[in-house]
């Protein structure tokens, strides 16, 4: 049966961390942080804004991609950061590293050529989803370092389909519903134009056991910086947590999701003794159930 995450928002450092934020002996750890993006136009005006590239940042979204970088530099030393595709989420993950590096957080460069990016390439048996820097001229600004943030396909947000843009209440009402919907396990309906629940969680976790491979290969966290409620889905996939705790338990903009990966001794990843999770179409199966939400928003309580 699911469970839900303990109370309080995990700004803590913790036990068997090595200075540079690399695992200590015997601490076989990783954490991932998802990470909403900051405020956009299209929020303001609760906008179904789910295609590419999608708003940018307002002002208020800015200023809470930085309280976001405060707050991870107070958890981590030592972290890759990585984001969706939409111009809102590199450039919240590009504030964000700046943030977090000038607070002393070491950010692994994951561009192409880097150690992170050769192992996330390597952990695929087919097809690659690309790294890539940001081809947002904001993002690279706010970067400052070429190479400290890449964006991903396949963490994108829950398609809205034929209701993209919308802001009417019916929309809401169908858009989120179908999120409870996949939450509780209907993972085949899909909204009208849309993808399936199955399509866009095997997407998401198809690029994200690269990720954490690759986190694991070269001893660093993982940031991933893209959406709300696809968040919400992945982290109730990733941490086998209660349906209705997932469904009732809203992201705000710039908050984060942290989950904990216990790593089996004998294959140093994630998966059954000796057989570790291959990035790839059985990736989602693989990462079922293989992480523990430590965290969930800004100190929400623990769910039933």
């Amino acid at each position: 049966m699911g469970h839900g995450p303990p109370g309080g928002p995990g700004a803590r450092a913790r036990d068997g961390r090595a200075g540079d934020g690399r695992a200590g002996p015997g601490a076989e750890v990783t954490r991932l942080y998802l990470i909403r993006h900051g405020q956009t136009t299209s929020n303001l005006v609760h906008a179904l804004d789910t295609r590419l590239p999608g708003a940018s940042l307002t002002d208020l979204g800015r200023e809470q991609a930085t309280a976001a970088g405060s707050a991870l530099a107070q958890v981590t030393r030592r972290v890759a950061v990585v984001s969706s595709l939409a111009a809102r989420a590199h450039q919240t993950a590009a504030v964000l590293a700046t943030v977090a590096r000038d607070a002393g957080t070491l950010t692994v460069p994951v561009g192409p050529g880097s150690d992170f990016a050769e192992e996330y390439s390597r952990a695929f048996r087919g097809p690659v989803p690309t790294l890539r820097l940001p081809d947002d001229a904001t993002a690279q600004a706010a970067a400052g370092e070429p190479g400290t943030v890449a964006t991903v396909p396949g963490i994108t947000e829950i398609p809205a389909g034929d209701m993209e843009m919308r802001n009417d209440a019916e929309a809401h009402t169908v858009y989120h519903g179908l999120l409870g919907s996949w939450l509780h396990g209907d993972l085949d309906a899909a909204p009208p134009g849309g993808a399936t629940g199955r399509e866009v969680l095997d997407a998401y976790l198809t690029s994200l056991s690269g990720l954490v491979h690759a986190a694991v290969a070269t001893g660093t966290d993982l940031a991933v910086v893209s959406h709300g409620a696809v968040i919400r889905l992945v982290a109730r996939w990733l941490g086998d947590v209660d349906p209705a705790f997932a469904w009732r338990t809203y992201l705000p903009n710039a908050h984060r999701i942290d989950l904990d990966l216990d790593l089996d001794p004998a294959s140093g990843q994630p998966g059954q003794p000796g057989q570790p999770a291959a990035a790839g179409p059985a990736a989602p199966d693989a990462l079922r159930g293989a992480f523990r939400v430590v965290a969930w928003g800004a100190g929400d309580p623990a769910g039933a």
